[in-house]
């Protein structure tokens, strides 16, 4: 009686897993990010340029803007208008609040993406007129979709933000710089990664896949060996298609990367059911999958609008904070993923949640249709350590099923 009940905590402790990598506004991946640019009006204002995706606005406040941009922007104009002034807040050292005005409302398009074009002007308060910082709040689509990001240029410096980091610290700025610096890119890409649900489940699915071929080798070495082989083949894919989208020279439509990107997981986790390709087709498939995240990865650098060589060091940079976050989530999830893949049943639920979330996000994405599945814990485990924290919960439940099985009971793998 307690190895059944062990062994069902330990199968809903995976699906909450799986269940974790979704936000609570169920788009893991956000389709597009706010773009801002922040720069100096002479001594006293600060001039606000953002680029909201019409897409996001869409999700966030059920309008339809997203399919008849020009008119529908220009009849909402107010409305957006009204919507953004009550949603940023510019606030001096001293607690002071510069006043924002909305100066312009437009529709625009950015490689690609429908967006809306806002201009705003915050006027310097006299009671800081010295004040040479402030903090700005930006709560634009990040107040109900959570997964959305803004990326802010200001005063040479990128910072990015989220719903759950919605505040930086703005010098008063020049005028930005041609450029962006590589240790910005470099936080970016990082960022971009931990926060990437649906990125973080492929590579548990993967992960899986690779332990459950591997369960019958006798050494450790060929498990990390393949291991390796496959992580090297979805870096070398998504860095391939990462820099030819970053410099404009591959583009696809958002929706269909998107979608593409969870269908890559729906095929991932039906392989990790039963692993039977040969080992060469399945590096294969992994760097064409990787070429599909590497066109997901490219949104935010080529919303940056950067050319020819001052692109260079921005992909580099970012290219190499997705590395660093890749490896680490990876090396968080490893261990437990291949406990748990010791226990068929545990591996087939893993697999076939990652399944059913990754198909939620291909109907949502392709036909922008609103996902049913919206677990509150996408908030609370929506990071590769928190992530690893409820894997190896998991794990250490399945591990005491086993060992208190009666001695007489069939092991589940040779």
């Amino acid at each position: 009686m307690i190895r059944r009940l062990l062994q069902a905590a330990a199968l809903a402790a995976v699906i909450l897993v799986l269940q974790a990598f979704l936000p609570a506004s169920a788009h893991a991946h956000d389709p597009g990010t706010t773009l801002l640019s922040v720069g100096s009006s002479g001594d006293t204002d600060l001039e606000i340029t953002a680029q909201i995706p019409l897409s996001r606005i869409d999700l966030a406040y059920h309008t339809r803007l997203d399919s008849d941009p020009a008119p529908a922007v220009r009849a909402s104009a107010n409305w957006l208008a009204t919507v953004v002034r009550d949603r940023v807040r510019l606030t001096a050292a001293d607690g002071a609040t510069w006043p924002v005005t909305v100066d312009d409302v437009a529709a625009d398009r950015q490689r690609g993406l429908n967006t809306a074009r806002v201009r705003l002007t915050a006027a310097l308060p006299t009671a800081a007129t010295r004040a040479r910082s402030a903090e700005l709040r930006w709560d634009v689509v990040t107040d109900v979709v959570y997964s959305h990001k803004v990326l802010v240029t200001a005063d040479g410096r990128t910072s990015l933000l989220t719903h759950q980091t919605p505040v930086v610290r703005l010098a008063v700025p020049a005028p930005p710089p041609a450029s962006v610096p590589a240790a910005s890119m470099l936080h970016a890409g990082f960022e971009h990664f931990r926060q990437g649900a649906d990125h973080l489940l492929f590579l548990c699915v993967i992960a899986l896949a690779a332990a459950r071929r591997s369960l019958r080798r006798a050494r450790l070495r060929a498990r990390v060996t393949l291991m390796a082989g496959i992580t090297a083949m979805f870096t070398a894919g998504h860095s391939v298609s990462l820099a030819l989208a970053s410099l404009g020279w591959v583009s696809l439509p958002t929706r269909v990367v998107d979608a593409g990107i969870a269908l890559t997981i729906v095929v991932a986790a039906a392989h990790a059911v039963r692993p039977a390709l040969s080992a060469r087709t399945e590096l294969a498939l992994t760097a064409v999958f990787g070429l599909v995240h590497g066109l997901g990865f490219a949104g935010a650098l080529q919303r940056l609008a950067l050319t020819g060589t001052d692109l260079i060091l921005p992909l580099l940079s970012f290219n190499l904070g997705l590395e660093a976050a890749q490896l680490l989530a990876l090396a968080l999830i490893a261990v437990p993923v291949a406990v748990l893949a010791r226990s068929p049943a545990v591996s087939v639920t893993l697999a076939a949640s990652a399944a059913a979330v990754a198909t939620g996000w291909v109907v949502e994405r392709a036909f922008d249709l609103t996902n049913p599945v919206q677990p509150l814990t996408g908030m609370l485990l929506g990071t590769p350590e928190r992530l690893a924290g409820a894997l190896f919960a998991a794990a250490a439940v399945l591990l005491i099923a086993r060992a208190t099985r009666p001695e007489d009971a069939p092991r589940e793998l040779p």
